[in-house]
């Protein structure tokens, strides 16, 4: 059912309303400013396709650098498809940056972070699917060929899951969306939930948790599997 509040706005109108919305409740969250980001890892011809186009968010949470998709909770052109877009934004969370907390904000996009938070987006954006499962609330982990990431594996991979701590949604004018954050996992952890399905993300997502890590992405911690 067509929602009632967009009725004689423009598509313009609908998209500033919903990142008007989306920025406000992420800096009211994270008790912080935000910075857009200027991307080269957008979407091509034959990119992925978000509601709007792809886009990105710096801030910081207390001590943590974070990254922010900006964008898949767009409302899509259509008006009889979803105002809140693919239902969620995707996040990641790090005091592992490796930038000074004085460091303008759009310096994030030369950290590790920004390569893997757009690699997520993308994937999402192209899988909508993946989306309805997050949105649900299901725990999802996926592989990357990152040769930059700091670390030098390469292979990355990160659970992506609602934050069980703090919120873990916002209001926009079309609706609620999710926050979904993205937690990168060791070479161990991956293989270890190769196979596993749902009950061993779960299990690895009980063990960040009780470890003290949460949702949290570091560079340098043990391996829980």
């Amino acid at each position: 059912m067509m929602n009632e509040y967009i009725v004689g706005l423009t598509y313009a109108d609908r998209l500033q309303l919903a990142a008007n919305a989306r920025h406000q409740g992420i800096s009211q969250l994270l008790n912080a400013d935000i910075a857009p980001l200027t991307s080269l890892m957008g979407p091509m011809s034959d990119g992925p396709e978000w509601p709007a186009g792809a886009a990105w968010l710096a801030c910081r949470h207390g001590a943590n650098a974070c990254i922010v998709s900006d964008g898949l909770s767009d409302p899509w052109v259509e008006r009889d498809k979803a105002e809140t877009g693919l239902g969620l934004e995707v996040f990641i969370e790090s005091p592992d940056a490796g930038v000074a907390s004085d460091t303008p904000l759009t310096a994030l996009a030369d950290t590790w972070l920004f390569p893997l938070l757009a690699e997520v987006s993308h994937t999402l954006a192209g899988f909508p699917l993946l989306c309805d499962k997050l949105v649900a609330g299901k725990l999802l982990s996926l592989e990357f060929n990152i040769d930059h990431i700091k670390d030098g594996r390469g292979r990355v991979g990160a659970l992506l899951q609602q934050p069980r701590q703090g919120a873990s949604a916002l209001t926009i004018p079309g609706g609620q969306i999710k926050l979904v954050a993205a937690t990168l996992l060791t070479v161990g952890e991956l293989k270890f939930l190769r196979g596993k399905g749902e009950t061993g993300r779960i299990e690895l997502a009980d063990k960040l948790y009780q470890t003290g890590t949460g949702h949290l992405s570091l560079l340098q911690r043990p391996s829980l599997f």
